[in-house]
């Protein structure tokens, strides 16, 4: 088993649980669909104010290093980055998602058919060796704060990407729920795990 099954296979079991039709969901959530994942364990200092355990933290951004980088930037674009950029990605969010992780209902109207909206993370750079995701709240877009509202310490941020456009997915899964999928999360995966996904031929 690769290391990225049992993340990919983590997607899939939260968004079945939540209603999607499950041969819908094991085809799109798929090697076919996405190319790398990065599967980030938020820390107190990566989740929004509001939703800290230690309010000493004035910190919201969630700092990225190490081989991790890659999912943003090549190495050789990195090096051409000065500290003080900040830029926006395209990305794809689940409402139905949202509202999982507030605790509301969710209606799905067409279980075969992942209704999503496009909105924008901003991401900043710091040296060569840090990427700073979700710089600044104020440039995001509603749906992505609204997404990192509904997280809290230990939650998982998931950013998938696609293969055939440069678009993201992101994904939030609460610590209740994944550790049931995969309980040796934290001694199998590192905080900020980077994983390329080979494509099935």
């Amino acid at each position: 088993m690769s290391a990225y099954d049992p993340i990919l296979n983590l997607i899939r079991e939260y968004f079945i649980d939540m209603g999607y039709n499950e041969k819908y969901i094991q085809d799109f959530i798929s090697e076919r669909v996405f190319k790398e994942v990065i599967s980030i364990r938020l820390a107190n200092a990566n989740v929004m104010i509001k939703n800290k355990s230690d309010h000493k933290s004035h910190q919201t951004h969630i700092a990225i290093t190490g081989e991790a980088i890659e999912f943003f930037y090549d190495p050789e674009e990195m090096l051409q980055k000065g500290s003080s950029i900040v830029e926006t990605r395209a990305v794809y969010i689940s409402p139905n998602n949202i509202k999982q992780l507030k605790g509301e209902d969710v209606d799905i109207e067409d279980t075969r058919d992942m209704r999503l909206v496009k909105g924008v993370v901003t991401i900043g750079t710091r040296t060569q060796k840090q990427v700073q995701l979700s710089k600044r709240n104020s440039e995001n877009s509603v749906e992505f704060n609204l997404l990192r509202l509904g997280l809290f310490e230990n939650d998982l941020l998931i950013l998938l990407k696609q293969r055939e456009q440069e678009v993201l997915w992101a994904i939030g899964i609460p610590q209740v729920f994944y550790l049931d999928i995969i309980p040796n999360y934290a001694k199998k995966y590192e905080t900020n795990t980077y994983l390329r996904i080979p494509k099935i031929i």
